[in-house]
Formats: C-alpha cells, sequence, structure tokens
C-alpha cells in the first residue's frame, strides 16, 4: 500500500521457507518482516467504499469505457484492515534476530504523525502500470523522517539503508498482467491482438481511473464538510504507533500479525 516506488517493497508479504545458516547446520527459520504505520478503522472502511464507489460510477453509461473496465478487472485490492503505510520492508529475517529489531526500533523517538490523503497515482508513472497508490496531502515529510530513523536505526543490525529515500504513498491494489502481455509472450494471432486495448487507450484508461478516483475523493471530503455522519468520508487521522509486522500468505490474503507496537513519545 504504501514504500519508495520499488514494487518488491510492496509485493505481498508471506512466509519465507527455512534456509540453512551454514554448510552441516540445522535451517534457521525466518520471518517476513515490514515496519511500518498503521491506518485507522475509518480509513480501512474508506478503502471498502471507495473500491464499491468506484466501479459503480465506471459501471455508469456515462462512464463505460472498454479499456477502463479491462483496468478495473485487474485491480486486486489492498484488503481492508490490511491497509498500512510501509516505511520500511526487512524482508526474510532469522526469527532470533527478530527482537533485536524490535530493540533497536524501540531507541527511535518520533511524534504522533498526522495523515490525509492526496491524488492517486501509479507505479511506474509511464508505461504499464503495477501499482495504484494514494499520495498524502499530510505527513509525507514526516514519514519520510521516521523511515530514515528506522534505517539508521537497523543499520547496525545489517540491514543496509535503501538506495532512494522512501516516497510515501498508501497501496490501494496492484495491477494483475494485462491480457495483451501474456498473448504476445504467448504468441497470440494479430487479429487477437487487434480485440485488445491499444497503448493509447490503456494510458487513457489510466489516466480515467486515477481522475474516477479523485473525484471519489473529492465528493467525500464534500459530504465530510456538509455532516459528520458521511458514509464514506476522508477524515484525516493522527497515527500514534509504528509497527514491526509479520506477514504471511494465508489463504490468498496476506495476514499481517504485530510483532512489537512502538508508541509515539516527543
Amino acid at each position: 500500500m504504501s514504500g519508495n516506488g520499488r514494487t518488491a517493497q510492496e509485493k505481498a508479504h508471506h512466509s519465507a521457507p527455512t534456509t540453512p545458516d551454514t554448510p552441516g547446520t540445522q535451517p534457521q527459520r525466518t520471518i517476513r518482516c515490514f515496519v511500518g504505520l498503521p491506518l485507522p478503522p475509518q480509513w480501512q472502511d474508506r478503502l471498502a467504499a471507495l473500491r464499491t464507489d468506484l466501479h459503480a460510477a465506471c459501471a455508469s453509461p456515462e462512464g463505460r469505457d472498454p479499456a477502463l473496465a479491462d483496468l478495473l478487472r485487474r485491480l486486486h485490492w489492498t484488503p481492508p484492515g490490511n491497509w498500512h503505510l510501509t516505511l520500511r520492508f526487512l524482508g526474510d529475517v532469522p526469527t532470533p534476530r527478530c527482537d533485536e529489531v524490535a530493540d533497536a526500533l524501540r531507541t527511535i523517538r518520533f511524534a504522533p504523525v498526522q495523515l490525509a490523503v492526496d491524488k492517486a497515482g501509479v507505479f511506474p508513472a509511464k508505461g504499464t502500470p503495477r501499482v495504484l497508490w494514494l499520495g498524502l496531502a499530510r505527513g509525507a515529510p514526516e514519514c519520510t523522517a521516521l523511515a530514515t530513523a528506522v534505517n539508521a536505526a537497523l543499520a547496525p543490525l545489517g540491514f543496509a539503508p535503501e538506495d532512494r529515500a522512501l516516497a510515501p504513498h498508501l497501496t490501494l491494489a496492484r495491477l494483475r498482467e494485462a491480457r495483451r502481455e501474456v498473448r504476445q509472450r504467448n504468441g497470440a494471432a494479430p487479429g487477437e491482438e487487434a480485440l485488445l486495448p491499444s497503448s493509447r487507450s490503456a494510458a487513457d484508461a489510466r489516466d480515467a481511473l486515477l481522475a474516477a478516483i479523485d473525484a471519489q475523493i473529492n465528493l467525500a471530503q464534500i459530504n465530510l464538510t456538509r455532516t459528520s455522519r458521511s458514509a464514506s468520508p476522508w477524515p484525516g487521522c493522527i497515527v500514534r504507533e509504528m509497527v514491526l509486522w509479520r506477514s504471511d500468505l494465508g489463504g490468498g490474503r496476506p495476514v499481517y500479525t504485530p510483532l512489537a507496537v512502538l508508541p509515539a513519545r516527543e
């Protein structure tokens, strides 16, 4: 949902297999881990509402577009309840070292972070999109600074800092591979390729999707100012803790289990 723009940091997390430490030793268990900020229930609910509202709006007569419909079908949404902002993906961490990681993170002092959503975007910005995300209108500098502090705290444990600074974002969905790409790789007949969206229409669909998401967010903001009983608000929020999560792939849906909850402190 969340990272420096590289899809590796946003891949579905899962339990890593056991790996041998050195020849002749017993395999050592590892745990797939990442550090991030949890998002409040209101935002988790809004993610589900956005998905429903978006599909309804694009299914209306004025919103029908074959290329956009194909793009919507390819969206694999972040499950509500799993939405978070990733600060650092750690990968496979040997089980005995997880406590060391948690202890290192406890040395970080940070203030509560105020967040507000901004416009939608995709990674990569050009070409075939792989990740659909929301930016932050508020809280991005604080998240970047906190990610820098996380990197510094974990460097002595052997976790090399990221090559690029964090670009804070919230992952809405991943995009499954387009049919065009699959058929091209499998040697589709020219006639079959002609039935698929052109690169131009694909770009138009991407822009239409981003515009539709932004429209839904703006509508929710308007509703929020009219009544506190809005069904789908995008309120700002204050995050008061950082979490070290374990990630397991269960039943096709990542399962995130907190290993350490680290409260903000000035």
